[in-house]
């Protein structure tokens, strides 16, 4: 590639990321702002409320609580040790705590931006799901096969601590708001450069040949790059949106969001500390299969 040519390229990367950055601040803005104001909500006492109800409308509670929580796996650890330690039913605890590892408000209105509303609501609906089916199959567990035992004696947790209730004050609010949009923000901006620079430079059939729709690979393959490049969740939606403009199907767009999220370092280290290893290993091989059987639904559509 000569230099001209190359400059030329860079130049409408450049061009691209710009664009793409002006469309999506607002909603990034609006994401962490929402975001930011739930966390000040009375979490404890509402998950504390949920969890003791009847099995089945506590999975049901807690699988709608975590998809609209805030806070990242770290910040929901205490609070769930928090309420276990207390006598609160350890199987809604852990599927509140997978699926706010998996979704929360600021995903879905930057997924639905950056998207479009079909994969927002589609990629939400899966999260659901699979936090139902994890809540009825943790319900049919024994505790000691899922809970790590040092976990429940241990009398804090490194890490975030559980949010404030009762605490709000507008300094607070704009310094915690401020901290999140620089770390969503930098990730976002790699996504938006990333994407940028595969839709200029990789050819659309490269990408189409990979993920066709068609292929049985396809899916498989989305689900294992989701590993090393989902970073953050807001910095995917630029790469993913690229990959879908050149041929990728949304079917493997969505397998990636849901393996991206469960196999980061980060999470699967917060995670560890409430289940066990082997617990934990089962759990990532099951959402791995729901995201491939998702994945193909969602395609079929």
């Amino acid at each position: 590639m000569s230099g001209a040519l190359l400059w030329e390229r860079l130049i409408q990367v450049f061009a691209l990321s710009g664009r793409l950055v002006a469309s999506l601040f607002p909603y990034v803005l609006l994401g962490v702002l929402v975001g930011e104001a739930l966390k000040h909500g009375r979490w404890t006492r509402w998950i504390e409320r949920a969890c003791g109800r009847r099995p089945i409308v506590a999975i049901g509670w807690a699988t709608l609580l975590g998809s609209v929580s805030p806070l990242c796996t770290y910040g929901t650890v205490p609070i769930v040790l928090q309420l276990a330690r207390s006598g609160t039913p350890l199987f809604p605890l852990v599927t509140f705590l997978s699926v706010s590892s998996l979704m929360n408000p600021q995903l879905l209105i930057v997924t639905w931006r950056g998207i479009g509303w079909e994969m927002a609501v589609g990629r939400l609906a899966a999260v659901c799901l699979f936090g139902v089916l994890l809540g009825l199959i943790l319900w049919r567990l024994p505790q000691a096969w899922i809970v790590n035992p040092k976990a429940l004696d241990r009398a804090e947790v490194e890490g975030e601590a559980s949010p404030r209730t009762g605490s709000f004050t507008w300094k607070a609010f704009a310094r915690g708001s401020w901290r999140t949009f620089q770390f969503v923000g930098f990730y976002m901006i790699v996504g938006i450069l990333l994407g940028s620079v595969i839709e200029v430079f990789v050819p659309g059939e490269w990408i189409l040949r990979l993920f066709n729709p068609g292929e049985w690979f396809a899916l498989p393959l989305a689900a294992i790059l989701s590993v090393p490049l989902y970073a953050c969740g807001g910095g995917t939606i630029p790469l993913v949106r690229s990959l879908l403009l050149s041929g990728m199907g949304k079917g493997s767009a969505l397998a990636f969001f849901l393996v991206g999220p469960a196999t980061r370092f980060t999470p699967l280290m917060a995670l560890a500390t409430v289940l066990r290893g082997r617990f934990l290993a089962v759990y990532v091989t099951v959402l791995i299969l729901f995201s491939l059987l998702a994945g193909w639904v969602f395609q079929m559509t």
